[in-house]
């Protein structure tokens, strides 16, 4: 990675756009090499965001219960970082995952159109 350029490798920023797009499996594919490099605290931060796509893959396949779980471990991670890192608002970000699972349980059987369409979170970079 260029020191003077981006602060993420290229296929962060491909998983990215593959992430607000909608497309969690393959943008976990792409960061989990990024994760791969990384180390110390910007390693806990692509898994974060690892588990955060695919905590929203499961809950596009109506798997709430593997999507509240991978949630969990994501905002478990973001925890340990500081409110903004890395050009992310980790605060926010981790805000808007919570509201989009407010209300959820496991035990939610009750799928439905509103659900399917829940708007899901995006991820915006700052600076």
């Amino acid at each position: 990675m260029d020191s003077g350029s981006k602060p993420h490798p290229a296929d962060f920023y491909r998983g990215l756009e593959l992430f607000n797009r909608r497309f969690y499996y393959e943008c976990h594919d792409l960061w989990e090499e990024v994760w791969a490099e990384a180390k110390g605290r910007e390693k806990l931060f692509y898994q974060a965001l690892i588990m955060s796509a695919v905590s929203l893959y499961h809950y596009g396949n109506e798997n709430l219960e593997g999507a509240l779980s991978c949630h969990r471990k994501a905002r478990e991670r973001f925890r340990q970082l500081p409110d903004r890192f890395m050009t992310l608002n980790v605060s926010q970000f981790v805000a808007e995952m919570e509201a989009f699972y407010q209300g959820l349980s496991a035990e939610h059987t009750g799928w439905n159109q509103e659900l399917r369409n829940r708007p899901r979170p995006t991820i915006q970079l700052e600076g």
